[in-house]
């Protein structure tokens, strides 16, 4: 039973365990909708028992129905769902018990490999730390999930892997397929993805996908399916967070899921069509239901696909590519973003990497600024996406009124801008741009909303490639930041720091992921500390004071765990701005089904590759450190 399939089972028997409850009455649409996300997912992930039972349930149940049932009256209908769940768990008992410790003094080639980095099973890791006869390295690449000796799948691994592109559903993470989880990762195993060794750079994105799903089963497979394929990934269950990611993130596509029990894709699409218009953002909607009615209620709604369950992956994969190209296509053809009427990034970039070209190093100038606006996140919190936007073509319209017909200015994601000034040096762009930010009328409509814009600017040299400008403008708005709080500027939000925080009770993770992640504070201009458990991070002082962190975040700590952390933190009282990267472990299936509902930015399973970890790191700086 992989990974997926445990998560089902968990969430499938919790669902079961609230309506079937003595004297618990559930309607017939909820039962209804529950038994569809059943075989729409159990199709996917190889459940085929609950897959064919879910055929023959439905045919008992109305959509649209308006019958009650109680709790006693559901266990007779849906007995055969609470068969193959005790099934299910008796099988995964018997797993679980089988599995056997890693031993220091024997070469571990199990599926489980690795596993002694994964928490509740915390007496391996014990174990292991009393052997001397174990180096450092050794441990550290087994608590990591990592191994020195390159890995060969097994006989039968490869032909299972042979065969998987036949398969309608081949699993990632289990065996024969494609990648694992819970085993000694091919990354891993490389040498130059060792944690002992120096960090490659990963290659670009694919592309940026939303996926919004109540099912966190069926979700974790799907982000995991697009991340093996280079895609980045913004997995949800919560209708709230996938507006909110919807609109700060501005994804390349987004994937919904058309039944959930409270708000359904289609409700979610009434929502961002009109951004999905301007930004030409392309939407499949992913449902069992194959009635025509369905797609033509999809098709009238504006979505560009519509993904039927249960889900193939290679096709999938293809379909969710041809739409993110598609959009590439025609975004790349514009010149101008609709909200704010600034020029989009695909012709600033083109336009920078041609001004690069003809500087000779001797009087050219070329000045490259970022521009943020600190708060207009938290407007679009408090007031919705409308009342931002205006402020932000407000914005864009003074900067516009004042360009010299040779300066480029243009929006990128998360409200931020680039400005791009041949023939003058950061000095005097920087003069130009606080010129413009002393207008009294742009200052009173930025104060109003609490709203404060921040900057800075970089100079770009001949032989630089447009990507180290842009993020050399970036990382000058740290220490504009910085500047500004050593004069105590009046605004406030100009002075808030960036901090990332690897909170984990085990030592040596956390020493290995500092010195990975070390590079990071110049480039970034960021503080790293490290902390035992979460009840030492919320009572240190360093965690006060308005900051905006990164956390790595364990879920499995004494004292107070990972969950507990972000409970607390949501619970308010604290004023600073958080971006979570959770980290499970093998076999932690909950964790991340509570880790996802939880609203994570992000997770990661124990063992993985600490190549892979940076780059995350890299993109969740760029929300954590853009404009609040």
């Amino acid at each position: 039973m992989n990974k997926y399939q445990k998560m089902f089972i968990d969430q499938t028997g919790e669902n079961l365990e609230r309506i079937l409850r003595p004297g618990v009455r559930t309607d017939e649409r909820t039962v209804y909708r529950m038994i569809h996300s059943i075989k729409g997912t159990s199709g996917t992930i190889d459940l085929h028992e609950w897959y064919q039972a879910s055929l023959r349930l439905l045919e008992r149940f109305d959509e649209h129905g308006d019958r009650v049932f109680a709790g006693e009256d559901l266990h007779r209908e849906l007995h055969e769902f609470e068969v193959l769940l005790e099934k299910a768990r008796q099988e995964r008992a018997r797993e679980d018990g089988g599995l056997l410790p890693l031993r220091a003094d024997r070469p571990d080639t199990s599926p489980a490999a690795g596993t002694a980095a994964s928490k509740p099973d915390t007496a391996a890791g014990t174990d292991e730390e009393r052997r001397p006869a174990v180096s450092l390295r050794e441990s550290l690449s087994r608590r990591l999930g990592a191994s020195d000796r390159p890995q060969t799948p097994s006989d039968g691994e490869a032909a299972a892997a042979s065969s998987a592109a036949a398969a309608p559903a081949a699993q990632p993470g289990s065996a024969g397929g494609a990648a694992q989880v819970g085993g000694t990762r091919p990354d891993l195993a490389a040498p130059d993805a060792n944690p002992m060794n120096p960090r490659t750079e990963s290659s670009e994105s694919e592309g940026t996908v939303l996926l919004l799903d109540d099912d966190v089963g069926l979700l974790a497979w799907l982000k995991d399916v697009l991340e093996e394929r280079g895609f980045t990934v913004l997995a949800t269950p919560r209708f709230d967070k996938a507006v909110e990611w919807f609109y700060e993130r501005l994804p390349d596509c987004a994937v919904l899921d058309v039944l959930m029990p409270e708000q359904s894709g289609f409700d979610l699409m009434e929502r961002i069509r009109e951004l999905c218009d301007r930004y030409m953002i392309p939407v499949a909607l992913m449902t069992g239901k194959t009635d025509s009615a369905t797609r033509i209620r999809a098709y009238e709604s504006g979505v560009d696909d519509f993904l039927t369950k249960p889900v193939n992956p290679d096709e999938f994969v293809v379909r969710i590519r041809r739409l993110i190209r598609r959009r590439r296509r025609l975004t790349g053809q514009l010149l101008l973003d609709q909200t704010t009427g600034a020029y989009g990034m695909p012709f600033l970039e083109r336009e920078l990497s041609r001004q690069i070209e003809l500087l000779d190093g001797r009087e050219e100038k070329l000045a490259v600024a970022a521009v943020q606006l600190d708060g207009l996140r938290r407007l679009n919190e408090r007031t919705g996406y409308r009342k931002g936007d205006r402020l932000l073509k407000t914005f864009s319209d003074e900067v516009r009124k004042r360009l010299r017909p040779q300066d480029i200015w243009a929006r990128d994601r998360a409200n931020q801008f680039f400005l791009l000034q041949p023939g003058i040096d950061q000095a005097r762009s920087r003069a130009w741009l606080s010129g413009i930010l002393e207008n009294p009328e742009l200052r009173a409509a930025l104060d109003a909303e609490d709203v404060s814009c921040v900057y800075g600017v970089t100079d770009a040299g001949p032989g630089m490639s447009r990507q180290q400008v842009l993020a050399g403008a970036v990382r000058s708005i740290a220490g504009a930041r910085r500047a500004a709080e050593t004069a105590e500027a009046p605004v406030s939000e100009a002075s808030r720091q960036l901090r990332l925080a690897i909170v984990d009770d085990d030592p040596l993770i956390r020493s290995i992921l500092e010195n990975q992640l070390q590079s990071l504070e110049e480039e970034y201009e960021l503080e790293i500390r490290s902390f035992a458990d979460g009840e030492e991070f919320l009572s240190d002082p360093w965690h006060t004071g308005g900051a905006r962190y990164l956390l790595i975040l364990d879920r499995m700590m004494p004292r107070m765990n990972g969950m507990e952390v972000l409970t607390r933190l949501h619970g308010g009282g604290y004023e600073s701005i958080y971006t979570v990267l959770m980290l499970t472990g093998v076999g932690d299936e909950r964790g991340i089904a509570e880790a996802m509902r939880a609203g994570t930015d992000d997770y990661m399973t124990k063992p993985f590759s600490l190549v892979e970890l940076e780059a995350r790191v890299r993109r969740l700086l760029g929300k954590a450190g853009g404009p609040t």
